[in-house]
C-alpha cells in the first residue's frame, strides 16, 4: 500500500472512531438546519452523523482516482 493511501485509510479511520466514541456524548436529536430566524428546522438523530463519516474521503477518492 502506498504512502498516500496509509494515510488516507488511518484519516478515515481515525475520524471515524473519534466520532464513534464522541457520539455517546451527543444529545439524541442534533439540528441539521436552521432557518433564516436561527430556529432548528430539521433534526436527525445522533447516529445520522456515522453514516456521513465516510462521505468526504469517497469524495476525495473520486477525484483522486480517476481514469485518464
Amino acid at each position: 500500500m502506498s504512502k498516500k493511501k496509509m494515510i488516507s485509510a488511518v484519516l478515515l479511520i481515525g475520524t471515524f472512531v473519534i466520532l464513534f466514541v464522541t457520539t455517546f456524548f451527543l444529545p439524541d436529536k442534533i439540528p441539521f438546519h436552521f432557518d433564516v430566524n436561527g430556529e432548528a428546522g430539521w433534526y436527525a438523530s445522533k447516529y445520522f452523523v456515522l453514516l456521513l463519516t465516510p462521505v468526504p474521503y469517497l469524495i476525495y477518492h473520486q477525484f483522486t482516482h480517476r481514469k485518464k
